[in-house]
């Protein structure tokens, strides 16, 4: 999974893949701004072909391991 997540990303947020971990932070380390999390939350939609719907406590993601874990969850509650 983070393979592709770090593939959306950098395609996203127009930076480069080889520069994301896990650890990377969306704020500090790519700049990213709210509505920059949207466009990720949309390309990640289109990615994995599913409606996400991001919550509330979506806004405290904070690094781009947080996001796979979030996703992973998502993914395995709408099997």
């Amino acid at each position: 999974m983070f393979d592709q997540v770090a593939s959306v990303i950098a395609d996203t947020l127009h930076c480069n893949r080889d520069t994301i971990t896990r650890e990377t932070l969306f704020v500090e380390d790519l700049g990213a701004d709210s509505l920059d999390m949207y466009r990720l939350w949309l390309a990640l939609e289109d990615a994995y072909d599913a409606e996400l719907r991001p919550a509330a406590e979506d806004v405290k993601l904070r690094t781009v391991g947080d996001l796979c874990e979030r996703l992973r969850k998502i993914l395995s509650d709408s099997v």
